[in-house]
């Protein structure tokens, strides 16, 4: 398996040092809502030892996933060939190979091809209706934005069918959409959520991202106190200190290759 960059790849070391990724340059990029998701999934499951990242990407919560917790196994799933590919080479980059597979599936074709159901599952959806929008030209980011086969109400219903009794999914989605999130939740039967709204600086302004763990069981929603990412009174380029403190415990790779950058990843 070769990894290193093709010429339409970039190779980055990314959530301070501790996971190097590779990228396409122009098609579908990571943002910094792939370290919220994983943040926020290890705090409800820090001790699930099986996961999922669905609708993976590249890989970002998955791998971050896997470093939160010794001997965790992932599976990741994603749509797009060319990504499960890329994902599958930045398994093998960051040394998880043995402790991760890659599956190609799209949602709209039927429940998750899983052996057995798991304790967590992590996703990252594409978030926008491609109604009344002028889409973006390439394809992986056109379906990792925006919706194509499956919306979030089926990738709630895959979810909740493999989870195990007592499991938990957790998403991060647009703030403004929440009501679609909680309805979603609520209609694949994981009514047990926990709610917590993500302000960018200061909660002063309106959240930009909802992130949100669901249970089986009736409709109960508990707010959680509100999170930001970053501190007004730290650095820019610093997050928050829980998210510091997590980011901390991953465990920095061992050398970082030349000429890559330390990034949390692009924004949607």
């Amino acid at each position: 398996m070769n990894l290193d960059p093709r010429a339409d790849e970039t190779l980055d070391v990314v959530l301070r040092g501790n996971v190097r990724l590779l990228q396409s340059r122009k098609g579908y990029r990571t943002s910094v809502d792939a370290m919220l998701v994983a943040w926020f999934a290890h705090r409800q499951a820090p001790e699930a030892d099986t996961a999922v990242d669905l609708g993976a990407g590249s890989g970002l919560v998955g791998l971050t996933l896997a470093l939160a917790r010794a001997g965790r196994r992932l599976t990741f799933v994603e749509r797009q060939p060319q990504l499960a590919e890329r994902a599958q080479r930045n398994l093998a980059l960051n040394d998880l190979s043995h402790r991760g597979e890659v599956v190609v599936h799209d949602l709209a074709d039927g429940d998750i091809p899983l052996a057995h159901p798991v304790e967590l599952i992590a996703s990252n959806p594409p978030y926008f209706p491609r109604f009344g929008r002028i889409l973006p030209a390439h394809a992986e980011r056109r379906d990792a934005h925006y919706e194509s086969t499956a919306g979030v109400e089926v990738f709630a219903r895959r979810a909740a069918a493999r989870l195990r009794p007592g499991g938990v999914l957790c998403v991060v989605f647009p703030a403004d959409a929440s009501s679609r999130l909680v309805a979603a939740f609520a209609a694949a039967g994981l009514g047990r959520m926990q709610l917590q709204h993500l302000h960018h600086r200061s909660a002063q302004v309106p959240p930009t991202r909802v992130l949100l763990a669901g249970r089986a069981g009736p409709l109960d929603v508990v707010t959680l106190p509100p999170a930001t990412l970053h501190c007004p009174e730290l650095p820019d380029h610093t997050y928050h200190p829980d998210i510091e403190a997590f980011l901390s415990t991953l465990g920095a790779v061992s050398s970082a290759p030349t000429g890559t950058a330390d990034r949390g990843g692009e924004g949607h």
